[in-house]
């Protein structure tokens, strides 16, 4: 049994300070005062956070790489240096998001993570985002124009052939010729159908949603902007409901005063904090050759290109979280976005992103400052920050 005794507990929805939560088994088996947790009986590993926040543990569904390994290698160990670095983030679970690439090294990227999947280290393999290659020529964003290819519902088989059927949600650009019933496809295949990288109208919106659409990726980069005479594909994920919106939380990516306009249109029960976090994350601030043989300038907040276009964020989920908490966004809310949502985005409501007795014991210890101190997964510590050791 491990108990966290005497911290903040955010559930995340309520804020319950001086509790303390037991792990049995993986699972949490109680959240309420020392004494309550004591009477469970039984060796206990209790470790002191009081004055640190204990919430779930961050679930990050786009998420590219760290450290120089990106979950396009083909090669397991890659894949397993990102997971591990994402838990000392305070990151639990995540998508491995594979980008535009040439169609074989997808498959073999596909291949990879599968394997990796099987003997977890750190942050746990929730399935993969599949970031195109679907996409519109006309908003490549950091995506190679070439790689793009028009949708295909065969091709979609063959690689969650491929993957095992781990692919959990793809973005795409559903105006394109073929994209609609390439959304109906995913839907019904219980894969996530994302708009993202698109020059959609409002009305190719409404229609992508009525094709099954429930979400946008990185909402506001790389598609057409609100305009009022035109509000275009961010205007039509402002108005539909059914789509929840994925929010780079760095704080650069997107302006923190027009996040907080998108969680105000939304509600924060459909917005889902991300990273898009980048092969370099984690490293320190300088110039790096990708695999590519393009090379960026990465700062502690993004990576970009010499032309200037980002080509993703190095900011972590925990930094992401404290960004939106001093813009003034309640910290329930942040925390939820980062954890509630897209668990329940996955079908994992219930089980994670929420705190109470029976839900898997995947938890996050912060300072106040957002420093995370302890990362728990299935009630094992899989980090520990050094000045916390036991």
């Amino acid at each position: 049994m491990l108990i966290l005794s005497g911290g903040t507990v955010y559930t995340p929805l309520q804020e319950l300070p001086d509790t303390s939560v037991a792990v049995v088994g993986g699972r949490i088996a109680r959240v309420g005062p020392d004494g309550a947790c004591a009477e469970l009986g039984g060796a206990a590993e209790t470790i002191d956070v009081t004055g640190c926040i204990v919430c779930p543990g961050f679930i990050d569904v786009h998420v590219h790489g760290a450290l120089g390994s990106s979950f396009r290698s083909s090669r397991a160990e890659d894949i397993l240096k990102v997971t591990e670095y994402r838990a000392t983030t305070g990151t639990t679970g995540l998508l491995a998001t594979i980008g535009t690439s040439a169609w074989d090294d997808t498959l073999g990227a596909l291949k990879a993570v599968v394997q990796a999947a099987a003997a977890p280290v750190g942050s746990r393999l929730l399935g993969v985002h599949m970031e195109g290659p679907y996409l519109s020529p006309d908003q490549p964003g950091a995506m190679s124009i070439p790689l793009m290819r028009a949708p295909s519902v065969d091709e979609v088989a063959a690689l969650q052939d491929t993957a095992q059927g781990m692919i959990k949600s793809m973005t795409l650009a559903p105006e394109r010729e073929g994209g609609l019933v390439l959304a109906e496809y995913l839907a019904s295949h219980d894969i996530i159908p994302a708009i993202g990288h698109s020059d959609a109208t409002f009305a190719e919106v409404a229609a992508a949603v009525r094709s099954g659409v429930c979400q946008s990726t990185h909402t506001f980069n790389a598609m057409r902007p609100l305009h009022h005479r035109d509000p275009g594909t961010v205007g039509g994920i402002l108005a539909h409901p059914q789509i929840t919106a994925e929010l780079i939380g760095d704080g650069a990516h997107v302006d923190p005063e027009a996040g907080k306009l998108l969680i105000a249109a939304k509600g924060w029960e459909r917005v889902a904090l991300v990273t898009d976090g980048v092969e370099f994350a984690g490293l320190p601030p300088g110039r790096y050759e990708r695999a590519n043989g393009t090379t960026i300038t990465v700062s502690e907040v993004l990576g970009t290109r010499d032309d200037g276009t980002i080509t993703g964020s190095a900011s972590s989920m925990n930094r992401n979280v404290r960004v939106y908490a001093e813009a003034g966004v309640p910290l329930s809310h942040v925390l939820a976005m980062a954890s509630f949502v897209p668990a329940r985005q996955l079908g994992l409501s219930g089980r994670k992103g929420v705190i109470r007795p029976g839900a898997d014991a995947d938890l996050a210890v912060l300072t106040q400052d957002f420093r995370v101190m302890l990362t728990v997964i299935g009630g094992e510590i899989v980090y520990r920050a050094p000045e916390f050791a036991a």
